[in-house]
């Protein structure tokens, strides 16, 4: 028989009326939590998962569906190019994808939708450009200028965040790693100049 189970030590609580909101004081770890009954924990909801669409076997002359023959084809995976019945189609995005190819691009990771965690280059170069600004690592500009614009230009077309997906970071960091390291030119050719007059 299912319990409904505290929220904090996973142990089971005293049950209730279904339906009924009512708080309950767990014996395991002495907290109170708020709870609802739903009939599903019972099994009060007419048993088991939802039914599937009815299978409609193909016509002559019909595709059948990749992964169930028994059924008609009816979409076409953008991924794979498989024939595919409603039951084993999937909307991602703008696009129809397969079951299989769904988990496929979760394992992968290639799809942006599913990545967990993304390097923002734009961030990155940003900041090796404004570090030899500070009057503290000033003679960091040797190293940091360089390479703000080497890393703006190597991840000029990498994913960016999904909330600020312009590339003004990346043009800002070119732009002052371009300034410094002109900077230190102007001033190594200027005490070159100075050192042969002298």
């Amino acid at each position: 028989m299912a319990a409904a189970l505290c929220v904090f030590c996973n142990r089971a609580l005293p049950m209730r009326r279904i339906g009924q909101e009512f708080e309950a004081t767990c014996t395991g770890c002495r907290r109170t939590s708020r709870n609802v009954l739903l009939p599903a924990l019972l099994g009060l909801n007419g048993g088991g998962p939802p039914t599937l669409p009815d299978e409609t076997p193909p016509g002559p002359g019909e595709a059948a569906c990749f992964y169930s023959s028994t059924r008609r084809a009816t979409k076409e995976c953008q991924h794979c190019g498989v024939l595919m019945s409603d039951v084993w189609a999937a909307q991602w995005g703008q696009t129809t994808v397969c079951l299989k190819c769904l988990e496929h691009l979760r394992q992968k990771g290639s799809d942006l939708q599913f990545r967990e965690s993304l390097v923002l280059w734009d961030n990155v170069a940003l900041s090796l450009a404004l570090v030899p600004l500070s009057l503290v690592f000033w003679f960091m500009a040797v190293i940091s200028a360089p390479s703000a614009v080497l890393v703006s230009l190597w991840h000029w077309n990498s994913p960016r965040s999904m909330v600020t997906p312009r590339r003004w970071r990346l043009v800002l960091a070119i732009l002052l790693g371009l300034l410094q390291i002109a900077g230190g030119v102007g001033l190594v050719l200027a005490l070159w100049f100075k050192g042969r007059r002298a």
